[in-house]
């Protein structure tokens, strides 16, 4: 997987270009193809993008310079719906922190992140990434357990990127 570089943008062009209502962008001139009023595309990974001189722009980063926020190579979306670009549903955050604030993978089969069942054992495992690295919480006979374990230990190591997997 080849890594997105993060392009800068003027703060100031992004407001000439723009106006936000209803916590979007939307254009506030005619250039190229796009009309006043148009609104961003989605992208095949389902962030709304905006092209500015051929060159595509996540809206929400665009929306981050629209308010002067200081550069942040990446943003974090606090309620995890990649969508929803209001300002303050945005915030800085370091990959690690971003990661915390992921959603339950599509392939867990428990139902609680961080929690999976190990057939050797015939118990829960309960295993949580932080700061790069797998901690493992223990293994438990009940699932309710397992899931105390995993929430209390990501309420107090993750914060306020802690996300339960909702």
């Amino acid at each position: 997987m080849s890594k997105t570089r993060v392009k800068l943008i003027d703060s100031e062009l992004v407001r000439q270009l723009f106006y936000y209502i209803d916590g979007g962008l939307v254009w506030a001139t005619n250039k190229g193809r796009a009309k006043i009023g148009d609104r961003p595309h989605k992208n095949s990974n389902g962030y709304n993008v905006f092209k500015i001189n051929g060159i595509p722009y996540l809206e929400h980063r665009l929306i981050w310079a629209w308010h002067n926020k200081p550069f942040s190579p990446l943003l974090d979306h606090i309620n995890g719906d990649i969508t929803d670009n209001r300002i303050e549903n945005l915030r800085s955050a370091t990959h690690s922190e971003n990661m915390r604030n992921s959603r339950i993978s599509s392939n867990n089969t428990s139902g609680v992140k961080g929690v999976y069942w190990q057939k050797d054992k015939n118990k829960w495992r309960v295993q949580i990434w932080n700061n790069g690295k797998q901690q493992y919480l223990g293994l438990f006979q009940n699932i309710d357990d397992a899931k105390i374990v995993a929430s209390s230990y990501r309420k107090f190591n993750h914060a306020e990127f802690a996300n339960q997997g909702i």
